[in-house]
């Protein structure tokens, strides 16, 4: 039997060779993490469901998500949380967008084995602290009709 503690156990991949991928908590006791809303919804995750892997001239995918990054805050790290609903494959891409309309991939991985139901988390820091995004962008897709939830939150050191 699988205890609870295993599955609550987070997966985490780091966005940067300065952060060591680590089990250590992702929330430090030294700073105050916010959730972020989905451009356009409401709430503080989005659930979806994979569309055609194809490209059909005129007809879009759904693989991208923005969430927007409030200001007023210069949050020191990006937290993407994705949980599938059962075990499947993904690939991944992490966008920062920013004011002056350009934007920096921070993450890409074809491929990631996500376990059902299980958080897989991915830690990104803005390019310096003057350079902060204005939104977050996940890119998701895998087998059509996957299912998964994401949201993305900021933390800032208190």
């Amino acid at each position: 039997m699988i205890s609870n503690r295993l599955l609550s156990k987070v997966l985490m991949v780091s966005l940067s060779a300065s952060i060591p991928l680590s089990t250590q908590s992702l929330v430090n006791a030294a700073e105050t993490c916010k959730a972020f809303q989905p451009l356009g919804g409401s709430g503080y995750e989005v659930r979806k469901s994979v569309s055609s892997t194809s490209v059909t001239p005129g007809v879009r995918n759904n693989w991208d998500t923005d969430f927007v990054v409030p200001p007023g805050t210069r949050f020191t790290r990006y937290i993407a949380t994705i949980t599938s609903e059962t075990p499947e494959n993904y690939n991944i891409i992490i966008n920062f967008k920013f004011a002056d309309n350009t934007s920096g991939q921070v993450f890409r991985r074809d491929g990631v084995r996500l376990v059902g139901g299980v958080p897989f988390q991915i830690i990104g820091e803005p390019p310096s602290s003057s350079r902060q995004p204005i939104q977050i962008n996940t890119n998701i897709s895998g087998r059509q009709g996957a299912t998964y939830r994401v949201g993305v939150s900021g933390c800032s050191k208190q």
